[in-house]
């Protein structure tokens, strides 16, 4: 008798263990990031078509296959800028394929402030944070001593000499060092989270002011290089140009 309800006693117990087990299973615990990245490129007033044809104002007929942008750190402020929020040790690439993301936390509560998301390194943060992005964004680890890139555009153009629909060169305009790294702020905003809410934070980046009155025939690449005057002024050029809305 004591045999059987030791027996009884010890099946009790292994079904209790795969019941728990399976429950586990079936109820993973929700993720801990709420702050939800959906990086939208476009030119002039529409969303950016990958397939399509496009003309500057000096008449050059070009194609844009990727844009990419790194955000390598994100804080929200209260409306007197004393508080700080660090959201997470934010390392976020977007891209095209990869435009949308998870990564950040902002614990449960009511807020009225504003993000400040940083675009790049700066020198203090640049080897800090090379290892962490070459995990994630090798592309945007420079070769040189000036940190990383956070903004990249890779296109085609079509080649003057040849018949426009023939033949393509490529092009890639690339923004970084720490020198140009940048932070942007939005606007002040109210809202409220609870546990099993997200919040979604649209980037905007408009690519006309950018590209409007850039000669590809004669500049086919920037690569943001600190010892090349030309290179580097053209590089200030077009950051000053890029205008990312945040929504």
């Amino acid at each position: 008798m004591r045999q059987s309800l030791l027996a009884f006693c010890c099946g009790l117990f292994l079904l209790s263990s795969c019941q728990e087990k399976d429950l586990l299973v079936d109820n993973p615990p929700p993720p801990t990031d709420n702050l939800f990245w959906s990086f939208v490129p476009y030119y002039g007033e529409e969303g950016l078509d990958y397939d399509s044809i496009y003309q500057n104002e000096l008449g050059i007929n070009f194609m844009i296959d990727s844009v990419s942008l790194l955000i390598t750190d994100v804080n929200f402020y209260d409306e007197n800028l004393k508080q700080t929020i660090d959201t997470a040790p934010n390392f976020i690439y977007l891209t095209r394929g990869n435009s949308e993301k998870l990564n950040g936390l902002l614990p449960a509560g009511g807020y009225y402030g504003s993000y400040n998301i940083f675009l790049g390194a700066d020198s203090l943060n640049a080897l800090k944070y090379r290892q962490e992005v070459q995990k994630i964004a090798p592309t945007m680890v420079r070769e040189d001593i000036f940190g990383l890139d956070f903004f990249k555009i890779k296109g085609r153009i079509f080649d003057p000499s040849k018949l426009p629909d023939t033949v393509l060169i490529p092009v890639e305009y690339t923004l970084g060092t720490y020198l140009l790294a940048d932070t942007m702020n939005t606007d002040l905003r109210s809202f409220s989270i609870d546990n099993n809410q997200r919040i979604t934070i649209v980037l905007l980046a408009d690519l006309q002011p950018v590209l409007n009155k850039l000669n590809f025939n004669l500049i086919q690449d920037i690569i943001s290089d600190p010892t090349d005057l030309q290179d580097f002024t053209l590089a200030q050029q077009l950051k000053d140009s890029l205008a990312i809305g945040i929504f």
